[in-house]
């Protein structure tokens, strides 16, 4: 299937992904008022950027700053298979905890790098509203990936973060059908996403929507255990309906509420 999937992240704009399959194309000379981070996945892309040509192919990572003129394509009749995110500059700044951003190097060959690009990507694009918000953690943890790859240092701040990791625990235990944003838990903390989610990875071991959603699935089995119905656990606990309770239940427990309640008879 070919074609371009485009998808806006996070709660504002300026920060976009997409996922493009397309054969022998290629893209007249052009700039955007963004940073531009591809993953060549499949394909022999022949790039031009100001000035200067170069080849990218499978497992490449290409990087270009807001404003730098660039083109490119693969030849005619070659599948070409990439996916791509549209940053804006203060919204990738303030992702990563840094003032200012400029990629010194254009591209960089990281098979490993771009695959996982591409499934939190995929992920984004996906229709279930927790896995989209699991691929924008994911992209978010990437971007420091990325951005360190293209020779932008990014300051320590992970140290710092570590002691108000119990706070976010306590803020989103407080209020579980609430389910906040990346950008409101990094703004209650007064942190950047990315430090938020290094900081909550190292200490908890999950992510912070993870470690909510466990919190949640351990609270709907309190009470279903009490003979609650499991229409009105999932409102309670802020799942989107009874199907995404019963998914997240029988992950962790193995059963769908319905049989955990029919055990306990």
């Amino acid at each position: 299937m070919s074609g371009m999937r485009l998808a806006q992240l996070g709660d504002h704009p300026g920060f976009e992904v997409a996922s493009a399959t397309l054969g022998g194309h290629a893209f007249e000379r052009h700039s955007h008022d963004e940073f531009v981070i591809s993953a060549n996945l499949r394909g022999e892309e022949r790039v031009w950027l100001d000035g200067r040509s170069f080849e990218a192919g499978p497992g490449t990572l290409t990087s270009y700053n807001p404003g730098q003129i660039q083109g490119g394509g693969v030849a005619d009749g070659q599948p070409w298979q990439f996916v791509s995110l549209y940053v804006a500059p203060e919204p990738l700044a303030a992702a990563l905890g840094v003032a200012r951003v400029e990629f010194e190097r254009p591209a960089e060959r990281l098979p490993a790098l771009a695959v996982a690009m591409a499934d939190a990507v995929e992920r984004v694009l996906c229709g279930d509203g927790f896995v989209r918000q699991r691929g924008e953690e994911r992209l978010t943890l990437l971007l420091a990936e990325v951005a360190q790859a293209m020779g932008v240092r990014l300051p320590r701040q992970a140290d710092a973060a570590d002691g108000r990791i119990a706070e976010l625990q306590e803020w989103l235990a407080a209020d579980l059908a609430r389910q906040p944003s990346l950008d409101e838990m990094a703004a209650h903390l007064g942190l950047s996403k990315f430090h938020l989610l290094r900081s909550f990875q190292r200490r908890v071991g999950l992510s912070p929507r993870q470690w909510a959603m466990q919190l949640r699935t351990r609270r709907a089995q309190s009470l279903l255990r009490v003979g609650l119905p499991a229409t009105e656990v999932a409102h309670v606990l802020g799942f989107a309906d009874q199907s995404h309770l019963n998914r997240h239940f029988r992950a962790a427990y193995g059963l769908s509420p319905g049989s955990y309640q029919r055990a306990l008879g």
